[in-house]
């Protein structure tokens, strides 16, 4: 190889680590970022080239810092493909107390949007330890100026030992204070000695006398411990027990009793007229109820007169109820057919929904009969619903007689309670219980 040939490999070589120096000390870099502009009226010491994190991460670098119109606009490099969030949080942040500074973004809220390349940011200009050191310093030189100073600057001192010459002053006043009631103090403790021996007196003679009753000396002691008194007021005790419990059980039957008038009105939109149901749900006592009322009240020449009217009037509803939560189970005789009816309100804890109910009943399965021209072999089924517009009133609407000629009505419902005769059922109920004790005793 000739000497031309190494001189121009070394120089290239020297050329080549030149160039490699440059870059890394430049801090060159050859992945793509994209720029973000934030303002600050003071960076506090944030210099080019400063790292920029975002949430804790190093995600890029600070290229230039500008001065404009009194702002300070910082130019951050963020690498492409790391997204920022346009509600972020920029401020500068220091990885110490004199620590190197860096430009701190907390990550905001995907929901916000994101910043694009180019966009202008305000940023939240950081608290300059040095400011705050200086302004502490000077509160502190204040502070021992108040108490070493005169004039306004030594109001602090003066207060102080103005403070303690008030304490003084009240610690002898309580020592002249407790010296002029020492003898009335002394005089009280031994009077409060005198009443403890007195009580200690009380409590033993009152030990000698349950001595003695227990032991069966004197009268009284002789009346407990006669086995035959003890019997008697033991045989006393347990009747005036029982006739208690008799009066409160009755009391509480008296109380227990709600009486509930109920009234339905039906619109039959085919014969274009109205039915009506009345009445009253007796509750002995809760989750159990009687019913009995008439259906379909009027007129019996009516029913001649209204074409497609296919219902017989006047009948007789009797149920027995039982519920439980928001289901109402009753059977017995629902329009003097035998049958059963069933209610459900699904939310019935709920202020709103709870005035919401569905019905259901079915009744007169043996039903073959000629009504008003036409055969019914089928038994009734019908359903509806029903809203509570207040504690009184409701309106809903029906289909009757699901089976065979199907109706559908307007309906609406008067339920309210009658205390007056709930006490009437209650009174009756404790006048059974009388008859019985007195049949007991005799």
């Amino acid at each position: 190889m000739s000497t031309e040939v190494k001189v121009g490999a070394f120089v290239l070589a020297g050329l080549i680590l030149l160039a490699v120096g440059i870059f890394l000390l430049g801090d060159f870099t050859l992945e793509k970022r994209y720029s973000i502009y934030i303002t600050f009226n003071d960076v506090t010491g944030l210099a080019e080239d400063s790292i920029v994190k975002l949430s804790g991460v190093e995600v890029g670098k600070v290229r230039k810092l500008d001065f404009r119109d009194g702002k300070v606009f910082v130019d951050a490099r963020i690498r492409t493909g790391v997204p920022v969030c346009r509600d972020s949080v920029f401020t500068v942040g220091s990885t110490g107390l004199i620590g190197s500074k860096y430009l701190e973004i907390d990550q905001g809220k995907p929901a916000a949007g994101l910043l694009q390349p180019g966009d202008v940011v305000v940023g939240i200009d950081p608290v300059s330890v040095e400011k705050s050191l200086t302004k502490a310093l000077g509160s502190l030189q204040d502070l021992l100026g108040g108490l070493n100073g005169e004039g306004k600057k030594g109001m602090l001192a003066n207060n102080l030992n103005a403070t303690v010459e008030h304490v003084r002053s009240l610690t002898a006043n309580l020592d002249e204070m407790f010296a002029d009631i020492k003898p009335q103090l002394t005089q009280a403790l031994t009077r409060m000695d005198d009443v403890s021996s007195k009580l200690d007196s009380i409590l033993s003679k009152t030990d000698k006398l349950m001595a003695n009753l227990d032991s069966g000396k004197g009268p009284i002691g002789a009346l407990l411990n006669d086995e035959k008194m003890k019997t008697e007021v033991q045989e006393t005790v347990t009747n005036l027990k029982d006739t208690v419990g008799s009066v409160k059980d009755v009391l509480g039957r008296i109380n227990q009793f709600r009486v509930y008038w109920n009234y339905d009105w039906r619109y039959e939109h085919a014969i274009q007229g109205g039915r009506s149901d009345i009445g009253v749900r007796i509750e002995p006592r809760e989750g159990r109820y009687y019913y009995v009322g008439g259906s379909n009240l009027g007129n019996e020449s009516d029913a001649s007169r209204r074409g497609g009217d296919y219902q017989p009037k006047n009948r007789v509803d009797g149920l027995l109820g039982f519920r439980w939560g928001g289901l109402d189970l009753g059977m017995g005789v629902l329009r003097s057919g035998g049958g059963g009816r069933v209610t459900w309100t699904p939310m019935k804890e709920d202020p709103f929904w709870g005035r919401f109910s569905l019905q259901a009943q079915a009744y007169d399965f043996g039903r073959n009969r000629n009504f008003n021209g036409r055969h019914f072999d089928k038994p009734q089924y019908d359903v509806g619903a029903l809203g509570r517009v207040g504690k009184v009133v409701g309106v809903g609407v029906r289909a009757e007689d699901l089976a065979e000629a199907t109706r559908y009505q307007s309906w609406v419902n008067v339920n309210f309670e009658d205390k007056d005769i709930a006490y009437l059922f209650g009174l009756i109920s404790f006048g059974s219980a009388g008859a019985k004790g007195r049949s007991k005793g005799n």
